[in-house]
């Protein structure tokens, strides 16, 4: 793999956990409007951020993985 594909996945890894942060920092703040109660939440709207969580989280390891797999090869 090339070195501008390795910074490029790298910077593609890295936003991947900064929007699962923002995520989970949207959640957080909702969880904290409701004083609490996650009964109280409306329930679309968070199974809607969890799958969106899930998903950035997945494509973190997916990139991580491939870095790792490319990483450890020389000569390539």
């Amino acid at each position: 793999m090339s070195p501008l594909a390795t910074i490029l996945l790298r910077m593609l890894r890295g936003g991947a956990f900064a929007a699962a942060g923002f995520i989970a920092l949207v959640i957080g703040i909702e969880i904290w409007k409701r004083g609490g109660d996650v009964a109280a939440l409306n329930m679309g709207f968070t199974i809607f951020l969890a799958l969106l969580l899930a998903a950035a989280l997945w494509l973190a390891r997916s990139i991580g993985r491939e870095l790792a797999r490319h990483g450890s090869r020389t000569g390539s």
